[in-house]
């Protein structure tokens, strides 16, 4: 049982970040988008811990 739990949370995380990804490549994908998109895993042991996105976005 423990087993399947940390399988299922392992595949959360990792659509997690899937679908963060997706959502960083429209918005950079944008007409207009000047600057950088970025997503940032910590990995523990083979596992992702935490996801960080960031988008920084240059004015011209």
């Amino acid at each position: 049982m423990i087993q399947s739990s940390k399988l299922s949370e392992k595949t959360s995380k990792r659509s997690q970040a899937q679908a963060e990804f997706a959502k960083l490549l429209a918005a950079a994908e944008t007409k207009g988008f000047h600057g950088t998109a970025s997503i940032t895993l910590s990995v523990q042991d083979g596992h992702i811990q935490h996801l960080r996105v960031a988008v920084d976005r240059m004015v011209r």
